[in-house]
């Protein structure tokens, strides 16, 4: 037997984290995280994200803790630094299990980022 669930809201157990059905439907980032990839790498708050691996000089890799579906995913990141503002940041290979990208002040210097953030949508 199917049953339909009809809500004004969602919250956790502690009455916080609240979102509306309308939200879910629209679909709410998957994962996400902020951190600085400058000298030892530090994650200062992240969802869904077990770790971050520096992999070089303006190379990332962002790890999920959860398989996604499949890679067909969307990627936004955005990095920054004091000494070269803005930076870019382009995906480099994306599959289930994480994303790695770089970051760079043209398109030929690659360089760390202490303002780094991705987010992802998926299925």
């Amino acid at each position: 037997i199917m049953s339909t669930l009809k809500v004004n809201n969602l919250q956790d157990i502690n009455g916080a984290n609240n979102s509306t059905p309308e939200q879910v439907a629209q679909g709410r980032a998957k994962a996400w995280v902020d951190f600085n990839g400058t000298g030892t790498l530090a994650i200062r708050d992240s969802f869904n994200v077990s770790s971050v691996t520096d992999v070089g000089t303006g190379n990332y890799t962002v790890n999920f803790p959860n398989s996604f579906p499949n890679a067909h995913y969307a990627f936004f990141a955005s990095a920054s630094n004091e000494v070269n503002f803005p930076n870019y940041a382009t995906p480099i290979t994306k599959n289930a299990n994480n994303v790695n990208f770089r970051t760079g002040n043209d398109l030929s210097t690659t360089v760390d980022s202490s303002l780094s953030s991705v987010v992802i949508f998926a299925d």
